[in-house]
């Protein structure tokens, strides 16, 4: 079998390429998602920043959880 030029290039640059790159740089920096009923239907925003706001967004919903448990426990007691 003869090897060509261009599969002796094409080896040399998958070899030459690093595929140990840090994390940050394989990982988007941003992320785009689509939202029909929107006015703005394409939203792009930081991964960061909407990690942030679902951190923010569960803490919520367990306060509120929280509440409505003290509360069927304190129907339960008064019964």
């Amino acid at each position: 079998m003869k090897t060509t030029n261009t599969d002796k290039n094409m080896r040399e640059e998958v070899a030459s390429k690093s595929y140990l790159e840090p994390l940050s740089e394989m990982s988007p920096k941003t992320h785009k998602s689509y939202h029909e009923m929107s006015h703005t239907p394409v939203v792009e925003s930081d991964i960061l920043t909407q990690l942030h706001g679902n951190i923010v967004m569960l803490e919520q919903l367990q306060a509120r959880h929280a509440f409505l448990m003290r509360e069927v426990r304190y129907l339960l007691k008064a019964e």
